[in-house]
């Protein structure tokens, strides 16, 4: 199983300018250094968390057909099934109709349960299952928590932006970042 983003988000769940009142700046020469950092903490944010911000796809790819016939969902928070393909004996790609799978969002992880009566020689080269995910299309759709870690980090890494060489970045996280990002990972056993 992998994934890899296919539509990145439109938008940034914080403004520059949430950003620089944060970090109590009043001029603007620094407006891409800060839309960076704030790009790079979304991203890392999402990461350490295990849910991405704002509405995005991404694709997991699956080898082989389950033998329960369901999928655990490596991103989230799922919104919808985008478009599920699957790959046949011969490598010919087909569209699953919806009838095919259905969404269990009631799951931590979500799970996509593929009904009995599927061909297993429909994805005997694997598949692929195309998700759009996150809490919303805009920065008021995102948790609070998720946003507050998020401008903790910008202002860490703002503030230590020449202390260390890049290669050496990040060189720590900040206190508290931890605690909030916590409540939003899937404990998996």
């Amino acid at each position: 199983m992998t994934v890899a983003l296919i539509t990145p988000p439109s938008i940034e769940p914080l403004s520059l300018q949430e950003v620089k009142s944060h970090l109590r700046i009043d001029h603007d020469h620094e407006d891409s250094l800060l839309m960076e950092t704030l790009k790079a903490a979304r991203q890392f944010t999402e990461f350490s968390s295990g849910q991405k911000c704002i509405t995005q796809v991404w694709r997991q790819y699956e080898s082989a057909f389950p033998l329960n016939c369901s999928v655990e969902l490596q991103i989230g928070p799922v919104v919808s099934i985008a478009s599920l393909t699957a790959y046949d004996e011969n490598g010919e790609p087909s569209l699953l109709q919806p009838e095919a799978y259905e969404l269990l969002k009631g799951e931590t992880p979500t799970v996509l349960q593929f009904s009995h009566s599927m061909s297993v020689g429909t994805a005997a080269n694997g598949f692929e299952i195309d998700a759009t995910v996150g809490f919303g299309d805009l920065g008021v759709d995102v948790p609070d928590a998720l946003k507050r870690a998020i401008l903790l980090l910008v202002a860490h890494w703002y503030e230590f932006r020449g202390a260390v060489s890049p290669h050496n970045q990040p060189v720590s996280l900040p206190a508290g970042f931890e605690t909030l990002v916590s409540q939003f990972k899937q404990v998996r056993i």
